[in-house]
C-alpha cells in the first residue's frame, strides 16, 4: 500500500502536545519516540485508508482574459490555447501592436496564426483601420494572397490614394497580386486602363479577346482613344470581330476610312447607312463624290435626292448632270427637271444652255425652259427657225422675245403673222398689243389690232371709233357709219361721234339723213359756237344769230364769235352789217 495516501491527520491524537523545536536534541528525539504510532494505530490507519479514500482536489478555474492580458503584458510565457483566447478576445478592443505581439507569441510557440484570418476578425469587429495597421505590421504583408485584403482595407478606411498607389505598384511588378484581384481592383477604382499597364509589364497574362473588347468599349466611352493601340498590343486586335460597330466607330474616329468601311461590312444590319455615314464624314471630297455617283448608278436610285446631296457637298456640275439623266425621262415639268433648272439658275453655263437647246429641239415642252434662260436675240432666232414658228402661241412668244431683244422688225414680222385673220384668244390679243413695232407702222398695227379684237368679240368702244375715223379718212363713209353705229350704242352722248355720224350720213344720203343725228347732237350741246353752227346747219339761222349775239356779250373779245356772226349775216342777206362786225 502506498503510504503517501494515508491521512496524516488521522494519526494525530487530540491530547498530543507538539513540542516543537524548543526542546533540545534529546528532548526532540524522546518526543519523536513518544509520538510515533504503534502497530495498531498503523493498521487502523491502513484500514481507513483502504475503505475511506480522501476527497478529490477541486480544480482551479482558468485565468480570465484580464489575467491573461496582465501576464502577457508582464512578459510571462502563455500557452498557445491561452494566446488563442487572448487573440480572439482582443480582436474587438486590442490595438494593432498588441494583436501583432500575440501573433508573434503564437509563432514562437509553434502555432502561428493566419494573418488574413486575424485581419478579417478585426475588420468584422468594425475596425478596418486597426486591421490595416495590423496587416501592415506583419512580415507577410506583401504576400500576393494578402494583396486583395490590403487593397480592400485601404478602401474601407477611406484611403483611396493608398489603394491607388497599391494598385499602381502591383500592375508594374509581376507576382505582386493575383491577376483576378488586379482586374477587380482596377474596375473598382474606375481605372481599367491600369489593366493595360499590367499586361504590358507581365503582371497579368496578355489581355483576352473579351478583356480587349471591354477595355476598348470603356476607352471609347471615356474618349481615351489613345489607349486603343496599347490594347491591341497588350491583347489582341481580334476584339473588333466581336463588335464591328465599335471597331468601325474607332476607325472612323482615327481617320482610317478604309478600315471603317471594312468593319461596316461586318455589321449585322444597317450596313449601307453606316457605310454612307463613314464616307460622308471622311472629309475626302473625291471619295464622297465617287460614292454618291456610285449610289446614283444603282438601279432604282433616288437620283433627285442624290443630286441634292451632291449639291450640298459642293459638286454642282455633277448634281446637274445627274438631274439631266433623270430629266431625260420626264416631260420637262417633273420634279427632277424643276430641281435641275433651279440649280442651273437664270444664267446657266454654255454647256447647260447647249443641253437645254438640244432638249428644246427634240421636245417642245423644254422650249419654255430654254427661252427663259437663253439671251433673247439668240433664242428668238432659234424660235423663228422652228417648224411651229408660225403657230399663234409661238408668234406670241416671238413678240415677247423681239421686245426683249429690242428688235422692232422681228416684232412686226410676228405681229403680221398673228394678225393674218386667224381667230385669236383674249390672251393672244393682249400679247399682240404689247408688240413694239417701227414707229411709221404703229398706226397701221393699231387699226389691225382693233379689227382683230372686234372680230374676236373683245373689241372696245374706242376700237370702233378709231376704225370709223379711219374709214372716213379713207373716204369710206359706209364703213364709218357701220363702226359708229356700234360705238354710239355704247357711247350715245359722244358729240364728236354724233357729228361724224351726221357727216357720214349726209355724204351717203344727204342732209335729210343727217338731220336726226344733228338733232341728237344739238340736244346735248351747250351754248357755244358749236351749238350755233348746229342751229345754222339745221336751218335755224335766226336762233343761231341770237345765240352768237349773246355769246359776244359774254365774251366781247372773242374774234371767233365775230367771224361766226358775220357769216350768219351774210347767209341771211345782210352783208353790210357783216362788214361792220368784222371792222377792227
Amino acid at each position: 500500500m502506498n503510504l503517501r495516501a494515508i491521512n496524516i491527520q488521522a494519526l494525530r491524537k487530540p491530547n498530543m502536545v507538539f513540542l516543537g523545536p524548543i526542546l533540545g536534541g534529546g528532548v526532540l528525539l524522546a518526543a519523536t519516540l513518544v509520538l510515533m504510532p504503534n502497530r495498531w494505530q498503523i493498521a487502523d490507519a491502513i484500514r481507513r485508508g483502504t475503505f475511506s479514500p480522501p476527497p478529490a482536489a477541486i480544480p482551479l478555474p482558468p485565468p480570465g482574459i484580464a489575467q491573461l492580458m496582465q501576464r502577457f503584458s508582464e512578459g510571462r510565457r502563455l500557452a498557445s490555447p491561452d494566446l488563442h483566447r487572448l487573440m480572439a478576445a482582443s480582436s474587438a478592443t486590442g490595438s494593432a501592436s498588441t494583436l501583432s505581439a500575440i501573433a508573434d507569441a503564437l509563432a514562437k510557440n509553434g502555432a502561428p496564426v493566419a494573418t488574413d484570418r486575424v485581419s478579417y476578425d478585426i475588420m468584422a469587429a468594425g475596425r478596418p483601420d486597426v486591421a490595416l495597421t495590423f496587416l501592415e505590421s506583419r512580415p507577410d504583408r506583401a504576400a500576393p494572397a494578402l494583396w486583395r485584403l490590403r487593397f480592400d482595407l485601404h478602401r474601407k478606411t477611406g484611403d483611396m490614394a493608398g489603394a491607388a498607389d497599391l494598385l499602381r505598384s502591383a500592375v508594374m511588378t509581376p507576382g505582386n497580386a493575383p491577376p483576378q484581384d488586379l482586374a477587380e481592383a482596377a474596375y473598382a477604382l474606375a481605372t481599367p486602363e491600369l489593366l493595360i499597364t499590367a499586361a504590358e509589364h507581365g503582371a497579368i497574362p496578355p489581355l483576352s479577346q473579351a478583356q480587349s473588347l471591354d477595355l476598348a468599349s470603356w476607352a471609347n466611352t471615356a474618349q481615351r482613344y489613345d489607349l486603343i493601340s496599347r490594347i491591341d498590343r497588350a491583347g489582341t486586335p481580334g476584339w473588333r470581330a466581336d463588335n464591328p460597330w465599335l471597331a468601325m466607330t474607332l476607325a472612323q474616329r482615327s481617320g482610317d476610312t478604309g478600315s471603317a468601311l471594312r468593319y461596316a461590312a461586318l455589321l449585322p444590319s444597317g450596313r449601307d447607312a453606316a457605310r454612307e455615314s463613314i464616307v460622308m464624314a471622311s472629309g475626302n471630297p473625291q471619295g464622297i463624290r465617287q460614292y454618291l455617283l456610285a449610289q446614283a448608278s444603282a438601279r432604282g436610285a433616288d437620283r433627285p435626292a442624290i443630286a441634292q446631296r451632291l449639291l450640298e457637298k459642293g459638286f454642282r456640275p455633277d448634281a446637274i448632270a445627274l438631274l439631266r439623266q433623270q430629266s431625260a425621262q420626264e416631260a420637262g415639268d417633273g420634279g427632277a427637271s424643276a430641281r435641275m433648272l433651279y440649280l442651273m439658275g437664270p444664267r446657266p453655263t454654255g454647256e447647260d444652255l447647249d443641253w437645254l437647246r438640244s432638249r428644246a429641239s427634240a421636245d417642245s415642252r423644254w422650249l419654255a425652259a430654254y427661252i427663259e434662260r437663253e439671251q433673247p436675240a439668240k433664242v428668238l432666232a432659234f424660235v423663228e427657225s422652228r417648224p411651229a414658228a408660225d403657230s399663234s402661241d409661238m408668234l406670241v412668244q416671238r413678240i415677247a422675245l423681239a421686245n426683249a431683244a429690242r428688235d422692232r422688225v422681228a416684232a412686226a414680222r410676228a405681229l403680221d403673222g398673228l394678225l393674218d385673220g386667224r381667230p385669236l384668244t383674249a390672251r393672244q390679243l393682249k400679247a399682240a398689243a404689247t408688240a413694239t413695232v417701227p414707229a411709221d407702222r404703229a398706226g397701221h398695227y393699231a387699226l389691225a389690232l382693233a379689227r382683230a379684237r372686234i372680230a374676236a368679240g373683245q373689241g372696245e368702244p374706242s376700237d370702233r371709233l378709231s376704225l370709223a375715223w379711219d374709214g372716213w379718212d379713207r373716204g369710206n363713209a359706209e364703213e364709218a357709219v357701220g363702226y359708229l353705229q356700234g360705238y354710239l350704242r355704247d357711247r350715245p352722248d359722244d358729240r364728236a361721234a354724233l357729228r361724224l355720224m351726221a357727216d357720214a350720213q349726209a355724204k351717203l344720203k344727204g342732209e335729210v339723213a343727217a338731220r336726226p343725228w344733228l338733232e341728237r347732237l344739238l340736244a346735248i350741246t351747250p351754248p357755244s359756237i358749236d351749238r350755233a353752227d348746229l342751229l345754222n346747219r339745221l336751218g335755224r339761222t335766226a336762233d343761231a344769230m341770237a345765240l352768237v349775239e349773246m355769246l359776244r356779250r359774254v365774251s366781247p373779245g372773242d374774234r371767233r364769235l365775230d367771224i361766226m356772226l358775220s357769216r350768219l349775216l351774210i347767209a341771211s342777206g345782210d352783208p353790210g352789217r357783216a362788214r361792220k362786225v368784222l371792222r377792227p
